[in-house]
């Protein structure tokens, strides 16, 4: 790797010749501009009371331009490529000066400080910076992925960010309860998470059958709702994660008093308002907003994991369960199909050449997928270690295999969990 410094039309950054790619840091015009733009992106999502880790230092403008921006809080910036963080710490680009920042080599922190730059520090308080990523070594390419998938959440909820205050905003206007009241109120159940993965249909039947005997609690996401009614299946309750008017049509024409709605804080407000049972508000880990009022009363926050079924098991978790089964949790596009049957987002998948494909559930072949499933199939698999006090199965019976889950048809879960 050779680095060379280079002028812009305003201050000089860093070019970096690897494998035959020529990459620049900061913008190749304007630098100070750049680094300005890249810290007010920031700006909206940071919590004003803790430190901010930075990934990438780059030439340093942004970790300069963001101290000065945040003077009273402590910046940790980050370097991943230690031969890049010895040139720089050589080089003439100085951030001395400013006595708030840290700059730290991953490879030279102790094991329980690597550790704790991604546990102590809000995910709202990272700040990924391109320049740590175009030269991230392989040695950490594990890493290189999570910090890729919290990148992913990052630009979903800054482009949403209206649209989520707005729906925050009239949501706690309707004075539901919160998760608090729910809490272990189905204490030692197990319980059968319903998602709308194409694999849904074939669990149906047997669905419908141990419904009416009424021993399984039944959480469903949104998407799963009409596809269980079409079957002759009510759920004791289901949630709805997402901000966009979108999910109007999952609760339209839809009548059921007797399950509950979870919703997330900042869910669309016109389709929690469609329900004409009870609701609960959810409040969730990484928006500000709702941590803030969630300390305020004292409610659980819940890990969202980026779509609803992720928020769902956590919510399933904090409610009691002792085991969840989940089905139609393909993660995949089985059969080239999107959706379950009666599902309002049901489309054939065209593949292309290049799709990306992971291990199917049965382990002796591949399926097709998208880079947001393959990271709620990551969060999933996280989850599960984390959580030692569930146990987790896998019965969707089709789509991606979820390491670390039990893989067991649902008739036997639901003959090992006769509640």
């Amino acid at each position: 790797m050779k680095i060379s410094i280079v002028n812009t039309k305003t201050v000089p950054t860093v070019q970096v010749s690897k494998n035959g790619k020529l990459i620049t840091f900061h913008s190749k015009y304007d630098p100070l501009n750049e680094a300005d733009s890249w810290v007010k992106s920031l700006n909206r999502v940071l919590k004003k009371e803790q430190p901010i880790l930075v990934i990438g230092i780059g030439a340093g403008y942004h970790i300069q331009k963001l101290a000065e921006s945040y003077p009273n809080q402590k910046i940790i910036a980050i370097e991943f490529n230690d031969s890049y963080y010895i040139w720089f710490k050589n080089s003439n680009l100085n951030l001395a000066s400013l006595k708030n920042i840290e700059i730290e080599s991953f490879g030279r922190l102790s094991k329980e400080k690597q550790k704790d730059l991604f546990t102590a520090i809000s995910s709202t308080n990272i700040g990924i910076h391109k320049s740590g990523l175009d030269i991230f070594p392989p040695e950490y390419s594990s890493l290189l992925q999570l910090i890729k998938d919290l990148q992913f959440h990052q630009r979903t909820v800054l482009h949403q960010l209206d649209l989520l205050e707005d729906n925050f905003a009239k949501n706690l206007a309707l004075k539901d309860p919160n998760l608090q009241e729910l809490r272990n109120v189905y204490n030692g159940k197990a319980m059968i998470m319903v998602a709308a993965g194409p694999s849904l249909n074939k669990q149906l039947p047997l669905l419908h059958s141990i419904r009416f005997k009424n021993k399984f609690i039944i959480g469903a996401v949104g998407t799963a709702v009409k596809p269980l009614l079409a079957a002759g299946i009510t759920p004791d309750f289901f949630m709805v994660t997402d901000p966009k008017e979108a999910t109007l049509t999952q609760l339209s024409d839809v009548s059921i008093p007797e399950a509950k709605f979870l919703y997330l804080s900042t869910a669309c407000h016109k389709t929690i308002q469609l329900h004409n049972g009870e609701r609960y508000i959810v409040y969730q880990e990484g928006y500000p907003e709702a941590e803030a009022v969630a300390k305020k009363i004292n409610s659980p926050l819940i890990q969202t994991g980026g779509s609803v079924a992720t928020a769902l098991l956590d919510t399933m978790n904090w409610m009691g369960a002792k085991a969840v089964a989940v089905i139609g949790q393909d993660l995949a596009y089985t059969n080239g199909m999107s959706h379950a049957e009666n599902s309002h987002l049901k489309t054939t998948v065209k593949m292309t050449p290049n799709q990306l494909q992971v291990e199917n559930y049965y382990k002796d072949g591949m399926v097709y997928t998208s880079e947001n499933l393959s990271i709620y199939r990551k969060w999933f698999e996280k989850y599960v270690m984390d959580n030692t006090n569930l146990s987790m199965y896998n019965c969707t019976e089709g789509g991606a295999n979820i390491k670390g889950w039990s893989n067991i048809p649902l008739d036997e879960y639901i003959k090992m969990n006769n509640n």
